[in-house]
C-alpha cells in the first residue's frame, strides 16, 4: 500500500544539502562589494587635488541709437536694441555655446601652451531671471585655475570681436554693392541734369519766377506810361487852346521845328524878311536893292513852304507863325512846353512800343519755359533722390560702424575670476557619506537576496498559489 499525504500537515520549507553553506557566498558578495567600494572611495581621497576658479558675465540690457540728419540731403540712423527683446532668442544661450565651443577653449589652451584636453571644459550656469552667466574652471592649483579663467575670458572676447569685425565688414560689403548701384544711378542722373542745362536756355527754377515777376514789372510800367502819355496829351490839349491852334498844328510845329533844314530856311527866310522892311522904309517899292531882297524873301519862302510840305504834308503858314513864337513873344514859353510836351509824348510812345514788345517776348518766353521748367523740375527731383540715397547709404556705412552690438551684445565681466583657496576635490565628508550610502545599499541587496525564497513563499501562500 503507496504512502498517502496528510492534507493538515503543516508545509516544511523544501530544502536541499547544497544550500546549507549559502552564507559563505554572501560573505564574499559582500566582501567583493565592500572591497569595490571604499575602493573607490580611496582612489577618489587619493587623487590630485582640483581647484576652481569663478568669474561671471553680465548683458546690459539698455538700448543704444543715434541718428545723422544732412539738411536737404537726407538722413541715416543706427540703433542697438535691447539684447532680451527678441523671444525666442536669448544671447546668454548663445554666449554659453561659445564659451563651450572649440575655438575659444582651443584659443585659451594655445595661449597657456596646454593641450587642450589638460584645458577641461568650464561649467557653465545661467542664473534665471537675470542677465548673469556664471563660469567655473578647473586647474590643478589656484593660480593654474585662475590663469585658465583669464585665457578663457580674453580668448572669449577676443571671439566676440572676431565675430564683430565680421559681422560690419559683411555688412559694409553688402552696403557697397548697393552703393554701386546708387552711385550709378547719380551719376545717370546728373548727366542728364547737366544735359539739360546745356541744351535749354532755362537752367534754374528762379528763371521762371524771375520772368513772371519781370513781366508783371513790365505791364505796370507799360500801364504807368498809358496813364503819363494820357496827361501830358491834356496838357497839350490845353496849350494847344491856349495859343488858339489845334493840337494837329501843333504837332506839325514840332515835327516842323525838329528838322534841321526847315530851321535853316526859317532862318533865312526871317532874315530876308528884316532886310526887306529895313531897304523899303529906306528907298520905297521900286528901289532895286528892295526888289532884290523882296525875290529873295519869295524863294526863301518857297523853300520853307515846300520843306514843310514834305515834312507834314501841308505848308499852312500858322504853323512857321507858331514856330517863330519859339524867338520871341509872349507866347514863346507856351510853345517851348509844347515843343517839350510832345518830345515826352514822343518818348513815352517809343516807351510804350518798348514795352509791347518786351511783353510779347516774355509772354512767349514765359510759355515756352512752363514746359521746360517742368522737366528741370523733375530732373533735378531725380537728381535730389539719388543724391540723398547715395549720401544716406555712405552714412550709413560710417555709423554702421558703431552699431558692433546688434548681433553680439555688450557683454562685461561682473565678477573676475577668482583665486581658490581650498581645491574642490577631493571632498573628504562627500567620499564618506558616498561611501556609506554605498555600502548600506549593498547590505540592503545581500539582505534581499537572503530571504528572498521566504518572501516569494509568503507572498505565494498569501496568494493562493501554494509554495515553491
Amino acid at each position: 500500500m503507496s504512502p498517502t499525504i496528510d492534507p493538515h500537515r503543516a508545509p516544511v520549507p523544501y530544502k536541499r544539502t547544497v544550500d546549507r553553506p549559502r552564507w559563505t557566498r554572501y560573505i564574499v558578495i559582500g566582501v567583493l562589494a565592500m572591497l569595490a567600494i571604499w575602493g573607490m572611495v580611496v582612489l577618489y581621497l587619493l587623487s590630485a587635488p582640483q581647484y576652481v576658479s569663478k568669474f561671471a558675465f553680465v548683458l546690459p540690457g539698455k538700448s543704444g541709437g543715434a541718428k545723422v540728419n544732412l539738411q536737404s540731403i537726407g538722413e541715416a540712423s543706427t540703433s542697438s536694441a535691447s539684447p532680451f527683446g527678441t523671444k525666442g532668442i536669448n544671447p546668454r544661450v548663445n554666449y554659453k555655446e561659445m564659451l563651450l565651443s572649440d575655438t575659444v577653449i582651443g584659443t585659451a589652451a594655445k595661449d597657456l601652451e596646454i593641450d587642450y584636453a589638460d584645458f577641461g571644459k568650464p561649467v557653465i550656469k545661467l542664473v534665471d531671471e537675470t542677465a548673469i552667466i556664471q563660469v567655473a574652471v578647473k586647474g590643478g592649483s589656484p593660480s593654474a585655475a585662475q590663469d585658465k579663467s583669464k585665457a578663457l575670458v580674453d580668448a572669449f572676447n577676443e571671439r566676440i570681436a572676431e565675430l564683430r569685425k565680421d559681422e560690419l565688414k559683411r555688412r559694409e560689403e553688402g552696403i557697397a554693392q548697393a552703393l554701386s548701384v546708387y552711385q550709378q544711378r547719380l551719376d545717370e542722373a546728373q548727366q542728364a541734369l547737366i544735359d539739360h542745362k546745356q541744351t535749354s536756355e532755362y537752367v534754374s527754377g528762379r528763371q521762371y519766377e524771375e520772368l513772371s515777376m519781370r513781366l508783371e514789372r513790365i505791364k505796370e510800367n507799360r500801364v504807368s506810361a498809358l496813364a503819363e502819355r494820357d496827361q501830358v496829351s491834356g496838357y497839350v490839349a490845353q496849350l494847344a487852346r491856349n495859343l488858339g491852334i489845334t493840337p494837329q498844328l501843333a504837332a506839325s510845329a514840332f515835327i516842323l521845328n525838329a528838322d534841321q533844314q526847315f530851321r535853316d530856311h526859317l532862318a533865312n527866310y526871317q532874315t530876308a524878311t528884316t532886310t526887306l522892311a529895313v531897304f523899303r522904309s529906306k528907298w520905297g517899292e521900286g528901289h532895286p536893292s528892295v526888289i532884290k531882297e523882296n525875290a529873295k524873301q519869295e524863294s526863301t519862302l518857297k523853300a520853307l513852304q515846300q520843306r514843310s510840305f514834305t515834312l507834314v504834308g501841308h505848308s499852312d503858314m500858322n504853323t512857321i507863325k507858331l514856330i517863330s513864337l519859339n524867338e520871341s513873344g509872349e507866347n514863346a514859353g507856351l510853345f517851348q512846353d509844347l515843343l517839350m510836351s510832345f518830345a515826352k509824348i514822343e518818348g513815352l510812345v517809343g516807351k510804350i512800343k518798348q514795352l509791347d514788345g518786351a511783353i510779347t517776348q516774355h509772354g512767349v518766353s514765359l510759355k515756352r519755359f512752363a514746359e521746360e521748367a517742368a522737366t528741370l523740375e523733375e530732373l533735378e527731383r531725380n537728381y535730389e533722390i539719388a543724391e540723398a540715397v547715395y549720401t544716406s547709404a555712405v552714412t550709413q556705412i560710417d555709423t554702421s560702424k558703431a552699431d558692433i552690438f546688434a548681433s553680439y551684445p555688450l557683454v562685461q565681466v561682473l565678477a573676475a575670476p577668482s583665486l581658490p583657496s581650498k581645491p574642490a576635490s577631493p571632498n573628504k565628508v562627500l567620499a564618506v557619506v558616498g561611501g556609506v550610502m554605498g555600502s548600506g545599499m549593498a547590505f540592503f541587496g545581500l539582505f534581499l537576496l537572503w530571504k528572498r525564497k521566504q518572501l516569494l513563499q509568503t507572498i505565494l501562500s498569501k496568494s493562493g498559489f501554494g509554495t515553491l
